[in-house]
């Protein structure tokens, strides 16, 4: 996939760009702040105040079971049994604890696809550092394919859950170099606007250009992530970072929707990097003009629902 058409804009569509664009030019989403330490504990005091707790109905049996010190939130198909294939859900977030919103997007793409769906709680990099979560990603996973197994087990990250499910792949290659017990890579990867740091001067310009440009993401979004990251877990390897750094030896299917966003700054590396790893030819990038943010994954008008259409049809096709 590449490039989007050239048709226009569906109406519904044009009014809702419409209204992201004008709450951000009246400043109602504005950008971070540079005050590492005051912005940390506002994100902490929203941690506190959006405590986890089990979803009820969405036409699934749910259930919390805790890994490690997180829950993670499982939503069946069937009450008495498992269903013939599993969704790895990870939602976006990143500073905060924002795991409620995309609840109802994991539970309809469990409804479409006929699936289990697994919702990992993990903890916002003010919470815990980007390894911390890394593992707890990883694990989870494991835990995922040895149930349901890899050709059966679907990852889905949407902006910073999409970040997350790069990382596991990078996670699954140093955990099987080590010599740990052999984990597959997954059937399939969907991945809806993901959101990765710039690394190269180039990179961090055309971030630049398009937060500017971007109807969701503020301007600065970018370097306040980055920076408030490396104030709360100095430490954190290159390859918990950049795509660049990360290791696609191996990669499964891999299929990429982007808007023209901000978030699209981290395409060509990533695509850079699946070449560089021989994987190349399993990424399949499409980037749809005149979008916003993740528009895939809520199929609410003419763009999202055909591009979110293909994404069911290539996980009941698993």
């Amino acid at each position: 996939m590449g490039k989007g058409g050239v048709c226009p804009l569906s109406f519904s569509a044009k009014v809702i760009l419409s209204v992201l664009r004008a709450f951000k030019k009246a400043g109602i989403r504005k950008g971070p702040g540079t005050d590492y330490e005051s912005e940390l504990q506002r994100a902490r005091a929203y941690n506190r105040a959006h405590p986890y707790r089990e979803p009820r109905g969405g036409g699934a049996s749910n259930m919390t079971v805790r890994v490690g010190k997180y829950p993670c939130l499982i939503m069946k198909r069937n009450r008495d049994g498992l269903s013939g294939r599993a969704l790895l859900f990870l939602h976006g977030g990143g500073d905060r604890d924002v795991w409620k919103p995309e609840v109802s997007f994991a539970q309809r793409y469990g409804r479409r696809a006929d699936a289990d769906v697994f919702y990992p709680i993990y903890p916002p990099f003010t919470e815990a550092s980007p390894g911390e979560t890394a593992e707890l990603i990883l694990r989870v996973y494991r835990a995922v394919v040895k149930r349901y197994g890899a050709e059966k087990t679907a990852v889905i990250g949407g902006s910073y859950g999409g970040f997350l499910a790069l990382q596991l792949l990078t996670g699954i290659n140093r955990h099987n170099a080590a010599g740990g017990d052999p984990v597959p890579m997954p059937g399939l990867m969907i991945l809806n606007s993901p959101f990765a740091y710039p690394k190269t001067e180039e990179e961090w310009a055309l971030a630049k250009r398009l937060e500017a440009e971007d109807p969701v993401l503020p301007a600065g979004a970018f370097r306040y992530m980055l920076g408030l990251t490396m104030h709360t877990a100095p430490d954190t390897p290159d390859h918990l970072l950049y795509p660049a750094d990360m290791d696609f030896h191996g990669a499964p299917e891999t299929w990429v929707f982007y808007a023209d966003e901000a978030c699209s700054a981290a395409a060509d590396a990533v695509r850079s990097s699946y070449e560089r790893d021989g994987a190349g030819d399993r990424l399949h990038m499409h980037v749809e003009p005149g979008m916003m943010h993740c528009y895939a994954s809520a199929p609410v008008f003419r763009e999202s629902r055909r591009d979110f259409g293909r994404q069911i049809g290539l996980l009941t096709r698993m």
